[in-house]
């Protein structure tokens, strides 16, 4: 049986690396043309050059997503150069661990920039190829999206941001047969050289526990599209997030040293 992402176009951004790169690599196995965008011009065209290795029909561009601009010429080139687009994944993102009151506002507004911002950005670069291939809008949020955590006030609510807008755009691109598709992944770990940010915008390590693989998330965005579902959220721990936060969201405060359990 011919499989489901033969011969279509798959724009993947902040795909240099990790689940972004996890995601092209996945839609390349399966027979998709893969655009890979990222700001990481080295790491970006090295990933390239070993989807090519493996037989993937792949180009890259260096994009930034907080330029609309940016965004608009990269759709604009994958369609001249492909014929069309039919998946777009909203995936390029990046991550603040700190105490809000350590936050600084240009350090907050960075992140809203590329993990907001430059979704919508692309999203609106790409609404006109999609509509005419009735294709498929994904977002890569987090479980995080659905319960914030301490330490992760600002990024969490960028990802629940994203699962607004994807609700939003469901209804609204309906009539136009595009699919709108929301991946809510765990903690999932990556490259040793990869950094979150501190309040004050410095780089600071990863030193969380992960959740999940990349290459499961991947497999699981591909589920999503195929079956053009709404949303999927992954891991044990992210479902009984979910779960628990609309049965009892004073519970999870109490589990996550918030403040006390009151009757």
């Amino acid at each position: 049986m011919r499989d489901y992402f033969v011969d279509k176009v798959a724009l993947v951004t902040g795909s240099a690396r990790g689940i972004g790169y996890a995601i092209a690599e996945q839609l390349g196995r399966r027979g998709a043309r893969v655009v890979l965008s990222d700001v990481l011009d080295d790491v970006l065209e090295e990933s390239a050059a070993r989807l090519a290795d493996e037989g993937v029909d792949v180009f890259a561009a260096r994009t930034d997503v907080t330029d609309p601009g940016a965004c608009q010429e990269l759709v604009n080139r994958t369609v001249a150069e492909a014929g069309r687009l039919d998946v777009v994944v909203n995936n390029a993102g990046i991550s603040i661990v700190a105490n809000f009151d350590e936050c600084e506002p240009g350090t907050c507004r960075k992140l809203m920039d590329v993990n907001v911002m430059g979704s919508m950005y692309m999203t609106h670069a790409a609404l006109d190829a999609l509509k005419h291939s009735r294709g498929h809008l994904v977002f890569v949020s987090s479980v995080s999206g659905i319960r914030a955590i301490p330490t992760g006030s600002i990024y969490s609510a960028s990802k629940a941001a994203l699962r607004s807008f994807a609700e939003s755009l469901r209804l609204e691109l309906k009539p136009h047969g595009i699919h709108v598709g929301v991946v809510s992944p765990g903690f999932t770990p990556t490259e040793a050289s990869k950094t979150v940010l501190r309040g004050d915008g410095t780089p600071r390590p990863i030193d969380r526990p992960a959740h999940d693989t990349p290459e499961s998330v991947a497999n699981q965005t591909l589920a999503l599209i195929e079956g053009r579902e709404r949303e999927r959220v992954l891991t044990p721990l992210g479902k009984a997030t979910h779960v628990l936060q609309r049965l009892s969201p004073t519970l999870v405060d109490y589990v996550l040293g918030g403040r006390e359990l009151k009757n």
